[in-house]
């Protein structure tokens, strides 16, 4: 079974917002028409654990600054597994993602599709974070 998050709105973590939270797995989700005023239009992670996703899909989700799918900040290791990020929209930095201070960043056939910022990183948006493998 999948889990779904249709049309959240907040000010951080359009559908869901981890802060201070241990790790974080997540396996069939999506998250679709979200919306934060903010950061993390989809979700958002904050001073957390090691974060992990497999097979989860952002589909027009937005957010005032950064990260329109998906912000990850000072949290441990991002891993994404068949994620796919599409017309998701930042006003700043990260359209489909925002990374910034974690640990190593993992990404395994990953999409980007159609995803725009106001200024940094149409799709992905990382710094300050440690390694990062890319692979298709």
């Amino acid at each position: 079974e999948a889990l779904h998050f249709v049309d959240g709105i907040g000010d951080r973590g359009g559908a869901v917002l981890a802060k201070g939270a241990g790790d974080i797995a997540m396996k069939d989700v999506s998250f679709t028409g979200c919306e934060a005023s903010e950061w993390g239009g989809g979700m958002a992670v904050w001073g957390s654990g090691d974060v992990s996703l497999e097979r989860a899909s952002f589909s027009e989700c937005t957010a005032g600054t950064y990260g329109g799918g998906m912000y990850m900040r000072n949290s441990g290791d991002v891993s994404l597994e068949g994620a796919s990020f599409s017309e998701c929209t930042a006003g700043s930095e990260g359209g489909g993602m925002y990374v910034f201070e974690n640990g190593d960043v993992s990404l395994d056939g990953a999409s980007f599709s159609e995803c725009t910022a106001g200024t940094y990183g149409g799709g992905m948006y990382m710094r300050n974070s440690g390694d990062v493998s890319l692979e298709g």
